[in-house]
């Protein structure tokens, strides 16, 4: 008698055994991984110029060659000054002469102001000579106009860089005659800033980090602007980034990774109890579902609330219902 008891409770204990359903776990901060996307991006120079000549000039000389860095102010191209400079010669005597003609005037205007005030001389003469000095005046201020347009002429055969720049290419050389407005070289700013083209629906948030990798490294970035332009060829808006410490040189191609807080799990991980979706995972030896009712079959389920201690059910996850005990293998 003694037999049949003991062998039908260990019936039964086999019989609880069977009903265990088998899983592996995995804590959530080991599987949960930051939310990461990435977009092609190029760093652009702040400014692109093709340097031409203000005046029609051969060139004598070219300071710079493809590739050299330049800083503002620094001397690019020569060109023949003589003709500028005879016009400037010119412009000179003309004022100069204008302005002896001036002083003329004003000895001969008081002269006859003061003879007017005897009765010497007529009101009518003493008008005259006012208006001849008031004439003279504006033939001064004519020959200075013209003198400083020489001034600027002369200025202009010599070409310098209008900001801190890298010559990118050389569109004419030594002895070509130079019209006005040709272009002679080609260069942009050494200041740069990355550009990428994103979809339409990306949005800046507050915990996003962005970065910018490429074959010279990977550079912490900030969003200097957000545009509201939409491509509609390919459903893209512009989003320019400026790094966050130092520069980067203009024109070097590579991508935008774009890292948030917020953590998600592969989407093969969610599952469907009662007609809603969520993770199985365990509290001890029993099975527990939580819930995820703003996740999307097919794409990663984010985890950002729960605890990093969660123990989620990896293997067995599809079988196991909540309340099922289970039973954890290495």
């Amino acid at each position: 008698m003694r037999f049949v008891i003991g062998l039908v409770a260990l019936l039964g204990s086999l019989s609880v055994l069977a009903s265990d359903v088998s899983v592996t776990t995995e804590r959530l901060d080991r599987l949960a991984s930051p939310i990461e996307s990435l977009y092609p991006a190029n760093s652009e120079p702040l400014e692109t110029s093709l340097i031409s000549a203000g005046i029609a000039a051969e060139i004598l000389e070219m300071t710079v060659r493809p590739g050299d860095s330049v800083s503002v102010g620094d001397p690019l191209v020569r060109l023949d000054c003589r003709d500028a400079e005879i016009l400037q010669t010119q412009a000179e005597d003309a004022k100069s002469e204008a302005e002896t003609r001036l002083e003329f005037q004003k000895r001969q205007a008081a002269r006859v102001a003061k003879l007017a005030e005897t009765n010497i001389a007529s009101e009518e003469l003493k008008d005259t000579r006012a208006t001849d000095v008031r004439l003279a005046e504006i033939t001064v201020r004519r020959a200075q106009t013209a003198l400083d347009d020489a001034n600027l002429q002369v200025e202009r055969c010599s070409i310098t860089a209008p900001f801190d720049a890298v010559i990118v290419d050389q569109l004419a050389s030594r002895g070509t005659r130079a019209a006005v407005g040709s272009p002679i070289l080609e260069l942009v700013s050494q200041a740069a800033e990355i550009r990428a083209r994103m979809p339409l629906d990306f949005r800046v948030t507050a915990d996003q980090r962005f970065e910018f990798e490429s074959a010279l490294g990977v550079a912490q970035v900030d969003v200097v602007a957000y545009s509201r332009a939409v491509d509609t060829q390919t459903g893209t808006r512009l989003i320019r980034f400026r790094p966050e410490n130092g520069a980067i040189e203009p024109g070097v191609p590579g991508q935008i990774r774009v890292r948030s807080n917020a953590v998600t799990l592969p989407a093969d991980f969610l599952v469907e109890r009662q007609g809603e979706y969520g993770l199985m995972v365990a509290e001890g030896a029993t099975a527990s579902f939580v819930p995820r009712p703003e996740a999307v079959l097919g794409q990663p389920v984010e985890v950002t609330d729960l605890a990093g201690s969660l123990e989620l059910i990896v293997d067995g996850r599809f079988r196991a219902r909540a309340g099922d005990a289970i039973s954890v293998t290495p």
